[in-house]
């Protein structure tokens, strides 16, 4: 799924396993490569327990971006 917010474009890839997680990859207008991250939440844990992994390729990821994809997962994973 693609997603413009603002003057970035956020795409959501899917969640993987038992170990649940939501890949995303955040584009801002301009830049060359996008941020990539994951949100990630254990099958039979609540939110206090979610982690969030950033590609250490991506440099540095939106907040605004982050926080989308928080509100994004919470409802599918």
């Amino acid at each position: 799924m693609e997603f413009t917010i603002g003057d970035m474009v956020i795409e959501a890839l899917g969640s993987y396993g038992d170990d649940r997680a939501i890949e995303f990859w955040a584009t801002v207008r301009g830049a060359e490569t996008p941020a990539v991250f994951a949100i990630h939440r254990e099958h039979d844990k609540d939110w206090e327990s979610a982690r969030l992994t950033v590609d250490p390729s991506s440099g540095s990821v939106p907040v605004a971006a982050v926080e989308w994809a928080v509100e994004f997962a919470r409802e599918y994973l």
